[in-house]
């Protein structure tokens, strides 16, 4: 059975792990966003769009995944505290 301290430990070790996430996250949304935008405005001089529609969905959905991250890092945090 692992004691509180080690319980602590790990828990240390997934927020780490979660921040550390959170960055390549966000960094890999600033270059998503900066590619957006260089299709969509290269696409306005073609007969057709560069933009592939997965680009636009990733974009949607990268709020609610940093999200979902943050709220965890907050949960392990407060379990921390209790321990």
């Amino acid at each position: 059975m692992a004691s509180i301290a080690e319980v602590r430990a790990v828990l240390e070790q997934v927020s780490e792990f979660l921040r550390e996430s959170y960055r390549s996250v966000r960094s890999a949304q600033e270059g998503l966003d900066e590619a957006v935008a260089i299709l969509a405005e290269s696409s306005e001089n073609h007969h057709e769009s560069l933009l592939p529609p997965e680009f636009v969905r990733a974009k949607e959905r990268f709020p609610d995944q940093l999200e979902l991250m943050v709220g965890t890092l907050e949960r392990i945090q407060r379990l921390t505290v209790e321990l």
